[in-house]
């Protein structure tokens, strides 16, 4: 074995022989040249540091051994100022990086210190510390912005930190948050609205006829009773109780008939608005809710001619933005509206007739009619606690109007004036209330939920044709529960 490995040697080292003695005195020395370059870039060699430099701070650099050069990248970020061969003082003068080079008499590298200059955030830092305690907040520095992350047990302590650290900078958009909520951040509002109208309209008024003949002259007189307030509608329509006198002799002087009514109506409205809108959303993030519809408004023409349409909205309407500021306070930026078509305030658009070049009617144009909008409308902002109920609007608005209408003169005669006048009294009565309560909710399973839709089963021909149902009638117990469980009565019944 071991002749074998001495004759193994010794035909390797004969080729290594041959090979250097094949290769060329030139590629040889040029090998030997690169083998002596060496490049050393900032940061990646033995000697080579960090440093966080705060803008407009100054730092001290104590050197092992005295420095001959110093190489600064970029002088208008750092400055470097020499004040013993082991002694230099670095100065920030400008938010960016940049590196510095120290170097031996022989030329070895001594120091390479790379440098980050950014803005002071130590004051922010101990601030926010001190100011939100329940906190646990990082502050960094990069470039001109600053950075937070951590966090914060509600929406509101991170928004607080957010408006504190914008004081620290130039720009407030330079502040990012990258804060995270610990906290529950869903709020789900309830929001009740309940209103009463009530329509008061009396009309009391006397309708009279007078005809006659004084020689060659004859007179007529009529003095219908005049509504204006509750509109003519109510008076066409109201009961009439007449008395009336006639001359049997025809073409007699002095009157010849007399005619009187009495015309008598007392009508009593009632109206209930009850609403209860609920939604929900995540805190610092806006939601909005409506019920009811959209009708067109006719707001102008292209330049083909053609009408333009714009959709108002109208009905039950919430939008809301949450914040909680605190663990169960919850500060509410909310609005609320209901509205209604209304023909009070409509406006009223007559008909037209289409005329050719001739002059001739060729056509019509129908008229239109645009519905008003009745609006109640109120906006707040509150603070509450979670399952709190406070009334943001509260409105009672009372109306009264009353006429008189009759024959100058006439109507001023005591008792007997009453003949000559009517009366139209109308008194409207509003109230409204509005109550909201927010809800710091979390997520269910939807098993927990019910729907309006549940249990309900259209009822088979049989009982749709010969009991006229349109849904299937049952009761507990018993009753088909599609395989849950539920308390009390369930299903629909339709009467």
């Amino acid at each position: 074995m071991n002749i074998v490995l001495k004759k193994t040697l010794a035909l390797i080292g004969s080729l290594f022989v041959a090979i250097c003695l094949m290769m060329s005195p030139a590629a040889l020395a040029n090998e030997a040249n690169l083998m002596q370059v060496k490049i050393s870039s900032g940061g990646d060699g033995p000697v080579s540091k960090t440093l966080a430099l705060s803008l407009n701070k100054a730092a001290v650099i104590e050197l092992p051994a005295d420095a001959r050069d110093v190489l600064v990248s970029n002088p208008e970020i750092v400055d470097a100022v020499i004040r013993t061969p082991r002694r230099v003082y670095i100065l920030g003068i400008q938010v960016g990086q940049a590196n510095v080079f120290f170097f031996k008499a022989d030329g070895t590298q001594l120091l390479n210190l790379e440098i980050t200059v950014a803005e002071d955030v130590r004051g922010l830092s101990d601030t926010l510390a001190r100011l939100l305690p329940q906190s646990r907040i990082q502050v960094e520095a990069l470039r001109e912005s600053v950075i937070l992350s951590g966090m914060t047990p509600n929406a509101g302590q991170a928004a607080q930190a957010i408006k504190i650290a914008r004081t620290f900078v130039d720009d407030p958009e330079n502040v990012i948050s990258m804060l995270s909520i610990t906290g529950k951040d869903q709020v789900m509002l309830k929001v009740r609205i309940v209103e009463m109208q009530r329509t008061l309209t009396k009309q009391l008024g006397m309708d009279l006829a007078v005809a006659g003949r004084i020689g060659e002259v004859s007179f007529n007189l009529v003095n219908p009773a005049q509504f204006s307030l509750a509109g003519r509608f109510l008076a066409g329509s109201s009961p009439t109780i007449g008395l009336g006198y006639t001359n049997p002799i025809a073409g007699a002087r002095g009157l010849s008939s007399i005619a009187s009514g009495i015309r008598a109506l007392e009508r009593v409205g009632l109206i209930r608005t009850l609403a209860e809108p609920n939604l929900t959303a995540i805190t610092g993030e806006s939601a909005n809710f409506l019920a009811g519809g959209e009708f067109p408004v006719p707001t102008g023409r292209d330049r083909n001619g053609n009408i333009t349409i714009e959709y108002k909205k109208f009905g039950v309407a919430l939008g809301f933005t949450p914040l909680v500021v605190s663990e169960g306070r919850i500060s509410l930026r909310l609005s609320t509206e209901v509205s209604e078509l209304s023909n009070q305030g409509a406006l009223i658009l007559a008909s037209q007739p289409i005329i050719d070049d001739n002059g001739q009617v060729v056509g019509n144009i129908e008229g239109l009619t645009l519905p008003a909008l009745k609006v109640r409308r109120a906006e707040t902002t509150v603070e509450l606690p979670s399952g709190g109920s406070m009334v943001i609007a509260g409105l009672i608005q009372q109306q009264t109007k009353q006429a008189l209408e009759g024959v100058p003169g006439a109507k001023d005669i005591p008792i007997l004036g009453a003949l000559f006048r009517s009366r139209d009294f109308v008194n409207d009565e509003t109230e409204l209330v509005i109550v909201v309560t927010p809800y710091l909710v979390d997520p269910t399973h939807p098993q927990n939920l019910a729907t309006p839709a549940d249990g309900l089963r259209i009822a088979s021909d049989f009982s749709a044709i010969l009991l006229g149902r349109l849904n299937d009638v049952y009761r507990a117990p018993g009753a088909d529960t599609s395989g849950q469980s539920w308390n009390g009565p369930v299903g629909y019944s339709l009467d």
